[in-house]
């Protein structure tokens, strides 16, 4: 469970003890009840914002990789197969390393 889900279960649980508190008539509990609910406010905020600040980045970084795409086409060709090709090395090392210790 990643902690968005952990906390949206967290904000879940506060909101279903404020709607049974909701007929509690004592000042306290009604203080409480107010402070909870402007803390799963600011919580909900928070999470939103973070959100949408990631999604900038994603946005930023996909427009910078596809700027540097269009402006260097060749070196970002040979920049994916190289890539590529060191992935294969990796593969092909680690699936001989696993062949050699099976036998």
């Amino acid at each position: 469970m990643n902690k968005a889900s952990r906390l949206d279960e967290l904000i879940d649980g506060a909101e279903e003890l404020l709607t049974n508190l909701t007929d509690a008539h004592d000042p306290d509990i009604q203080r409480l009840r107010d402070r909870v609910d402007e803390a799963i406010g600011e919580a909900r905020r928070a999470i939103s914002r973070a959100e949408e600040d990631v999604t900038l980045k994603l946005r930023d970084l996909a427009i910078t990789v596809d700027d540097y795409v269009r402006d260097y086409p060749w070196f970002a060709v040979v920049t994916g197969v190289v890539v590529a090709g060191a992935i294969g090395f990796i593969a092909g090392t680690a699936a001989s390393q696993k062949r050699s210790t099976h036998e």
